[in-house]
């Protein structure tokens, strides 16, 4: 019987410690490029995860705590609405809110 040793990436939480792998559908990445590339993509109407500019890795969870970490990446994406709303900033900058 042969064994071969393979090396895969899988991606946790910065939050709550949550795998990319804890679900059936899990998947397991061959590099961190492909893990972020993949993870940090929106598919159907659920969030993606995020990658936040101090480097943390935030999962799709939908509780608040999650949600408020990846407004800085996403802006505001609403869950299991009719509509979808992202705010962006004035642009230019209104005057009550410089």
């Amino acid at each position: 019987m042969a064994f071969k040793t393979i090396t895969c990436v899988i991606a946790i939480c910065d939050l709550c410690g949550r795998r990319n792998t804890d679900s059936e559908y899990g998947t397991h990445y061959a590099t961190r490029d492909d893990a972020v590339t993949d993870l940090t993509t929106a598919y159907d109407d659920n969030p993606a995860w995020a990658l936040t500019a101090d480097g943390h890795l935030i999962c799709n969870r939908s509780d608040q705590a999650h949600h408020e970490q990846r407004i800085p990446v996403h802006g505001w994406h609403p869950n299991g609405g009719a509509m979808s709303l992202t705010f962006t900033p004035d642009m230019p900058p209104h005057p009550a809110h410089p």
